[in-house]
């Protein structure tokens, strides 16, 4: 009779730890879902995030780039109002047109210089720099050293280190 009691007894209490570990189990589960919903939703608002920013950053970039032209085309704006100017009135002498061309010009390069365009002007005997210069040509002049600029041609252009047009010069070749 002790035997059966004691088995008995061993009976319910598995039944009691097959009940816990299935609650357990089910507690894990659900556990483990609420963390997967969590881990979805995380990620979906990860990838909303850079999308957003991606699209920010577009915008951004269109927004910059219509406001650097708006700033070159209000410099210009009053120079092309000259030109209208000067181009309406009648009788001008020689002269008078080569000053109001100097005028137009000076004011292009006002223009030009407010938006951070700086000239490029080597002078005869300076280094030549690949970067800021072209080599068109070579042309022989006494006092310069080889490979150094023997002529500028034309004057180049740059906005701080980015060249827009490189100086076009004659170098004085190797003896």
């Amino acid at each position: 009779m002790d035997n059966e009691q004691s088995n008995n007894t061993q009976e319910p209490e598995m039944e009691g730890n097959e009940q816990d570990a299935a609650l357990n189990a089910e507690d894990a589960i659900l556990k483990l879902e609420r963390e997967i919903t969590q881990l979805k939703d995380s990620r979906l608002r990860a990838v909303a995030d850079l999308q957003n920013t991606a699209r920010r950053g577009v915008e951004n970039e269109a927004r910059a780039r219509t406001q650097g032209i708006m700033g070159v085309a209000r410099g210009v704006i009053p120079v092309l109002d000259q030109f209208e100017l000067a181009l309406s009135q009648k009788g001008l002498t020689a002269e008078q047109a080569a000053q109001g061309l100097q005028l137009l010009q000076s004011e292009l390069w006002k223009s030009l210089t407010r938006v951070g365009v700086e000239l490029i002007e080597p002078n005869v005997g300076d280094g030549f720099e690949p970067g800021k210069h072209e080599a068109v040509m070579q042309q022989a002049v006494d006092g310069v050293v080889a490979g150094a600029v023997s002529m500028r041609m034309q004057s180049g252009y740059r906005i701080g280190d980015t060249v827009l047009r490189p100086a076009k010069v004659a170098i004085q070749p190797s003896e």
